[in-house]
């Protein structure tokens, strides 16, 4: 797990983001944050997906996985999908 995962620990869930937003803003805040993350996951064919409140990780095959924060989704992804996914990768 990197620093920053590990700060976030414990805190507001990663993709729900802070401060005091109301209900709908949240929930559009938290969907653009999963549409970020799915574009990181998209070359190991796995789509991270919101299901009732619950971050739900699938594979193109089918596989499923719940997660609850950013560093589980790194590990799940890595497990189900078609390769290892590095979410620095050709950034920077």
């Amino acid at each position: 797990m990197c620093g920053a995962c590990g700060i976030l620990a414990g805190t507001p869930d990663w993709v729900d983001g802070a401060g005091t937003r109301d209900g709908v803003e949240r929930l559009a805040e938290r969907h653009k944050r999963i549409k970020l993350v799915n574009s990181l996951l998209a070359p190991a064919g796995v789509r991270l997906r919101d299901f009732g409140g619950r971050l739900v990780l699938q594979s193109a095959t089918g596989r499923t996985r719940i997660v609850t924060d950013l560093a589980h989704v790194w590990k799940a992804a890595d497990e189900i999908g078609r390769r290892e996914i590095d979410p620095l990768e050709g950034r920077g």
